[in-house]
């Protein structure tokens, strides 16, 4: 999950200012620098927030998009349309009769950047990582999606000190055993969270060390990192082929005007991440012929949507919760984003299977001012002061904030905002009170429902200390998700995945928004690209002109 955009805010355009000074050299100072022969071998890409962490656990934000397939990868790995392929994994995997038990052998030239070789307890100790309720400076956003495996209940409880369903055979097999199965399980594995880390280099290092130094297995490594300003990876030399691109230099805090500037001038080759374009940027590009071309396009990856925390005063009470619901006109946030975003009825993202056109067609709460302004009003609860957080540094927050602030106090609402970067307010939102609503972001891992409800709507993802900032549990949906495992890909199991999901938009505690439109902005010289649903960029399989 992940957020998008920053707005130029002075001190950002501060930071912005200095990274651009580095991208133009003496242009900045008003000499044009004499243009050098084209490269090749290295590609260029610019975020708008920081990289905060590199470590594979902790990766939420614009960290999270530059590692994927790069410095890190997994015993799958996602293709260009979704669907997990073998990588690390030497071979298919055995499965058995039930489903549960699932063993992998993993290829004899897996190394990591250093030459270490990947093993089987690296594996076992990366996941189990994941999975600590330890795990510092956080605990990982991949917990409650990994506690598949048999024992990972106890393990996150703190009731045990291994997890049985995580065995290491020998050097290079690895056994999982589940407490039921998992339809989607080699999705799983190639998600982030269960990407692979040296045991004998991280078990010793503080976090920050295995943020700020990272070693991985991927096709490459870390050659240098100023925070703040860019990060530089290069090939891994014990990656088991040679990407064609050799370099990629990754810019953080740049504004997206700026970015959108640098690559119709041939200085970028790209935005990091797609949801940081702005519409205004979008226009000025599509409507100019020559660089119409730069624009690539595909189905929305990005879930936006209002938390309200069941836990803190006035959202106990399940009317006012549903007169929020009925008071949003999802119409209006579209056009306040410029149109770079579709009206959201639903948390099932349009990509995956479980996606219901029958909600869209008649929402759970439709809007209805009226019916929610007398909500309000019979509830007594319209004076209370509730304050309304969301990410400042990503566009899509700031750009709907006001005026869904608006919406609100139009039904008796007694609404403020307050805006905070994205991590706080992740951290803000963790405790079971302290916290009454902000606006929330899931951009999927993989194309199917159980990704966003185990990560955002079951009891597990809104225990207190999770990313869950509505704190809602509803043990009758857990359970449908849960039969859902047991059955195969299909209608059956879409029906369950659905079933949970009208549950939850019923609670009102999770109301959705907006999808965020999947639109990046690419330089032609970058040969073969393609937009991978889950993060973009795979610099692995393209090559520059």
């Amino acid at each position: 999950m992940r957020p998008g955009s920053p707005l130029p805010t002075a001190a950002r355009l501060l930071g912005a200012a200095a990274v651009l000074t580095g991208l133009l050299g003496a242009s900045a100072a008003g000499r044009a620098p004499a243009r050098a022969a084209a490269d090749t071998t290295t590609v260029r890409v610019a975020y708008t927030t920081n990289l905060a962490s590199l470590d594979p656990t902790q990766a939420y934000t614009d960290d999270w998009w530059l590692i994927n397939g790069t410095i890190y990868n997994g015993l799958y790995q996602f293709d260009r349309n979704g669907v997990p392929q073998l990588n690390l994994a030497a071979a298919q995997p055995v499965v058995s009769a039930d489903h549960k038990t699932w063993t992998f052998k993993i290829r004899p030239d897996a190394r990591f950047s250093n030459g270490m070789p990947v093993t089987a307890a690296d594996f076992k100790y990366s996941i189990l990582r994941t999975l600590d309720p330890h795990l510092k400076p956080a605990v990982s956003w991949g917990q409650t999606t990994d506690a598949v495996f048999q024992g990972a209940q106890d393990f996150i409880a703190g009731k045990g000190t291994d997890v049985p369903g995580i065995q290491a055979i020998d050097a290079r097999t690895i056994r999982f055993v589940l407490a039921q199965p998992v339809a989607v399980f080699p999705y799983l594995l190639a998600s982030t969270f269960n990407f692979v880390v040296p045991q004998a280099v991280v078990s010793k290092e503080t976090p920050d060390a295995v943020s700020a130094h990272p070693i991985g297995s991927g096709p490459y490594m870390l050659q240098s990192w100023q925070r703040g300003n860019q990060a530089v990876l290069v090939r891994n030399p014990y990656y088991f082929h040679k990407p064609a691109i050799a370099r990629i230099i990754a810019y953080e805090n740049v504004a997206a005007n700026l970015v959108a500037l640098k690559i119709q001038k041939g200085d970028l080759d790209g935005f990091g991440n797609d949801q940081e374009v702005d519409a205004p940027d979008l226009h000025q590009l599509s409507s100019d012929p020559r660089y119409a071309k730069y624009i690539v396009t595909a189905s929305p990856a990005n879930a936006v949507f209002l938390q309200l925390d069941v836990h803190a005063t006035p959202f106990q009470s399940l009317a006012v919760r549903q007169a929020v619901a009925m008071a949003i006109n999802r119409r209006r946030l579209v056009r306040l984003l410029g149109g770079n975003a579709i009206a959201a009825y639903q948390m099932y993202l349009p990509l995956d299977a479980q996606h219901d056109a029958g909600i869209d067609s008649n929402p759970v709460y439709a809007y209805d001012p009226a019916k929610a302004t007398a909500l309000i009003k019979a509830s007594r609860l319209g004076s209370t002061p509730i304050t309304l957080l969301y990410g400042s540094d990503a566009s899509f927050f700031s750009g709907m904030a006001p005026g869904l602030q608006q919406q609100l106090q139009q039904i008796g609402l007694n609404v403020t905002l307050r805006g905070v970067s994205s991590t706080s307010l992740l951290a803000l939102g963790q405790p079971l009170t302290g916290h009454q609503a902000s606006l929330g972001q899931w951009s999927m891992d993989y194309p199917d429902g159980y990704d966003i409800f185990t990560g955002v709507m079951d009891c597990g993802a809104n225990a207190a200390g999770s990313n869950g900032a509505a704190h809602y549990c509803d043990p009758a949906a857990d359970s449908l998700v849960t039969r859902s495992q047991g059955v195969a890909l299909g209608a059956a199991r879409d029906t369950l995945l659905r079933q949970a999901q009208v549950r939850i938009l019923q609670s009102a505690s999770y109301i959705p928004l907006i999808f965020v439109k999947s639109v990046e902005v690419v330089s032609p010289r970058v040969k073969g690209f393609y937009y991978q649903p889950s993060f973009g960029w795979q610099f692995e399989y393209y090559a520059l002109s």
